[in-house]
C-alpha cells in the first residue's frame, strides 16, 4: 500500500510545471487532479448516453448532416433544367431545346456541341448542325468548326450524358454532373470554415447560403464552369490547409494545372495556392537557436505530376486546333452557319459593317490576343457592375455576401490564419474580371464570373456566425437578408438565365420596341407567364401547379429549413469550438 501510494504521487509530481514554491506545486497539482476527475466523468456519462455502443451526440451530427445533405441533394433536383429525350444534332437546332429549352445560351450549347461531339461523332470538331446549333460561340479553322471553350468541363460530363441517356434524359444527365460540384463545392466551404475555427452549424448555413442565396443556384442547374472552377479552387485550399504530405502535394498541382483546361483565368485564382504550395516543398527546422531548410526531393518531384493534365491540355489543342499551344479564344469565331454549311465570320462581317458606315478599317485591328480581354481602363466599370449596377451588382442580387465582407475584415484584424490566401483569391477573381472586356457575362444572371469569391466569402460568413451566434438581433438581420437573396436567386435557378445587362437592354427596347427588362424582374416576368424551366416542374407538375407556385414552394423550403439550422446554432453554448 504504501508503495502504491508512492507511485502515484511520483507520477503526480512529474506532470508538474517545476516550482520552487510548494504552495504552487499542490495548486498545480490539485488543478491536474480535478481535470483528470472531471474528464473521467465525462467519458463516463458519454458512455451511459450511448446507443449500441455509439455515443448519443455522435449519432445526433450524423442525422442532422444526413437531412442536411437530403436537403441539398432535394433541392437540386427540382430545379435541375432539363426536359426529356436524346436528341440529335438537328433536333438540338429547335427552339424547344435552344431558346425556349434549357439550352438557351451559347455558353451552354457551345460546351454541350463539344460533349456531343466527342461522346456521339467520336470527333473533335463540329458538324454543320452541330456548329449551328454551337453559334455563335464556335470557332472556324482550317476549313471545320471547332469549340470555343476550354475542353475539360464538356469531358467531365460525357459520364452524367450517357447515363441519362439510357433513361431518356441525356440532356438533364449531363446538366445533374454540374450539380454534384454545387453540392461538393457546398461541404468544402463547410470543411475549409470548420479548419478556421467556425462552428460546424455556421459552416453549414454558409455552405447553404453560398448555393441557394449567390447566382450560384442559377449556374449549379444548368452547364457552365464555375463550379468546377469553384471545386478546384476550394479543394486545393483545403488540401493545402488540412495536409501537408508529399500526396496533399500531387493533389494541389493536379488541380492547379487542371484548372486551366477548365477555364483560362483559373490559372491567376489558383496562382495563390501554388505560391503557398511550394512553400511546403521546404521544411524548416529550429535547434540550437537556428533555423535550417531542408527540400526533401521527393516534395520537389511531386510538381511533375502537373505534367498529366498539361499533357491532356496540349493534346485537345492538337487534336482541335492543329497547334497545342493555340488558345481557343485566339481563333476566328463563326457568328453563324449558312443552309450550305458555310460560315459567317466575325470579322467578316464587322468589316462589311464598317465598310457599308464609310468608316476606316485599321490593318491588325481584329487580330485575336488573349491579353486584349484584360484593360485596366475598365476597372471601375467593371466593379460597378459586380457590386453596385442592378443588372448584375452584389446589392441588387446577393447582399448576403456582405456578412461575408464584414466577416473577412474582422478576420483580417485577427489575424485569423490562412486569411491572407483567401484575400489573395478573392482579390484576384475580382480584378481579373473587372477589367474583363466583358465584365456582365453576357446574357447572364447576376454577377456570374465572381461566384469562386461568393464561395470564400462563405467561409467569413461562418466565421462571423460563430462569433455572434449569441446576438438574437444578429441573427435575425441576417436571416432576413439571407431570405432576399434566397428569394431572388431562386428565381433564377427555376426560369432563365437570359438577363441582358443594361447597356444592352436599352439597345434592344429600340429595336423591339418595348420595354426589355435586364434586372431580375425579367425572371418575375417568366413565372407571370407561367414558365419554369425546371425539369421536375415540366415533366411532372406543370399540369397541377403555376410556376409561381412552384418557386414559392422551393424558396419557402430553402428558408424554412435554413431558419431551423440558425436557431439550432442560437442555442449553442457560447464560446464552443470545433475542429475537423
Amino acid at each position: 500500500m504504501k508503495d502504491t501510494l508512492k507511485n502515484f504521487f511520483k507520477k503526480v509530481k512529474n506532470t508538474f510545471v517545476k516550482s520552487d514554491d510548494p504552495v504552487a506545486r499542490r495548486a498545480q497539482a490539485s488543478k491536474r487532479l480535478y481535470a483528470k476527475s472531471t474528464k473521467s466523468h465525462k467519458v463516463h456519462t458519454e458512455k451511459k448516453r450511448s446507443f449500441f455502443g455509439v455515443n448519443s451526440t455522435k449519432l445526433l451530427k450524423i442525422a442532422g448532416n444526413t437531412l442536411v445533405a437530403l436537403f441539398v441533394i432535394m433541392v437540386l433536383i427540382l430545379s435541375i433544367r432539363g426536359i426529356a429525350g436524346n436528341p440529335s444534332p438537328t433536333e438540338l437546332n429547335r427552339l424547344i431545346w435552344k431558346d425556349n429549352g434549357p439550352l438557351e445560351l451559347s455558353p451552354e450549347r457551345g460546351r454541350y456541341a463539344l460533349m456531343y461531339a466527342l461522346a456521339e461523332e467520336k470527333s473533335f470538331s463540329f458538324s454543320p448542325d452541330l456548329a449551328r446549333f454551337a453559334a455563335p460561340d464556335v470557332a472556324f479553322t482550317d476549313g471545320k468548326y471547332v469549340s470555343l471553350f476550354a475542353p475539360a468541363v464538356s469531358f467531365l460530363v460525357i459520364p452524367g450524358y450517357f447515363i441519362g441517356k439510357y433513361f431518356g434524359l441525356a440532356q438533364v444527365g449531363s446538366y445533374a454532373v454540374i450539380a454534384l460540384f454545387a453540392l461538393a463545392n457546398l461541404y468544402l466551404i463547410r470543411a475549409i470554415a470548420i479548419r478556421i475555427g467556425a462552428h460546424p452549424i455556421a459552416a453549414t448555413i454558409a455552405g447553404v447560403a453560398f448555393l441557394f442565396a449567390t447566382p450560384a443556384f442559377a449556374y449549379a442547374v444548368t452547364l457552365y464552369q464555375h463550379h468546377i472552377s469553384t471545386f478546384l479552387i476550394l479543394m486545393g485550399i483545403y488540401l493545402l490547409i488540412r495536409f501537408n504530405s508529399i500526396w496533399s502535394l500531387m493533389g494541389i498541382w493536379l488541380l492547379c494545372a487542371l484548372s486551366i483546361s477548365v477555364d483560362y483565368p483559373n490559372f491567376f485564382m489558383m496562382l495563390p495556392i501554388g505560391i503557398a504550395a511550394l512553400g511546403k516543398v521546404f521544411i524548416a527546422k529550429r535547434a540550437e537557436g537556428k533555423i535550417t531548410f531542408t527540400v526533401p526531393i521527393l516534395r520537389v518531384l511531386s510538381v511533375a505530376v502537373m505534367v498529366i493534365p498539361l499533357a491532356f491540355f496540349l493534346w485537345f489543342n492538337s487534336m482541335s486546333y492543329g497547334n497545342p499551344l493555340q488558345l481557343s479564344g485566339t481563333i476566328e469565331r463563326a457568328i453563324e452557319v449558312r443552309t450550305d454549311g458555310s460560315p459567317i465570320l466575325e470579322s467578316e462581317k464587322i468589316i462589311a459593317d464598317k465598310k457599308a458606315k464609310g468608316e476606316e478599317i485599321p490593318q491588325g485591328t481584329y487580330d485575336k490576343n488573349v491579353l486584349n480581354f484584360f484593360q485596366s481602363r475598365l476597372l471601375l466599370n467593371g466593379l460597378y457592375s459586380h457590386f453596385v449596377s442592378p443588372d448584375r451588382g452584389l446589392l441588387a442580387f446577393t447582399p448576403v455576401m456582405l456578412f461575408g465582407i464584414a466577416g473577412m475584415v474582422w478576420a483580417i484584424k485577427k489575424r485569423v490564419k490562412h486569411t491572407s490566401l483567401f484575400v489573395a483569391i478573392i482579390g484576384f477573381n475580382i480584378l481579373l474580371y473587372s477589367m474583363w472586356s466583358d465584365p456582365y457575362g453576357g446574357w447572364a444572371f447576376g454577377s456570374r464570373y465572381l461566384i469562386p469569391a461568393y464561395a470564400l466569402l462563405a467561409v467569413f460568413i461562418a466565421y462571423l456566425l460563430t462569433r455572434l451566434h449569441k446576438y438574437s438581433l444578429f441573427l435575425l438581420f441576417f436571416f432576413m437578408v439571407m431570405s432576399y437573396s434566397v428569394a431572388v436567386n431562386t428565381l433564377g435557378a427555376v426560369t432563365t438565365n437570359r438577363n441582358p445587362p443594361m447597356v444592352e437592354a436599352v439597345g434592344l427596347s429600340e429595336i423591339t420596341g418595348r420595354e426589355e427588362l435586364y434586372t431580375y424582374m425579367r425572371n418575375v416576368s417568366q413565372l407571370n407567364n407561367n414558365i419554369s424551366k425546371s425539369y421536375v416542374f415540366e415533366a411532372y407538375v406543370a399540369n397541377k401547379i403555376t410556376a409561381w407556385q412552384y418557386y414559392i414552394f422551393l424558396t419557402s423550403f430553402i428558408v424554412i429549413v435554413s431558419a431551423f439550422i440558425l436557431m439550432t446554432l442560437r442555442i449553442v453554448p457560447k464560446g464552443e469550438q470545433h475542429a475537423l
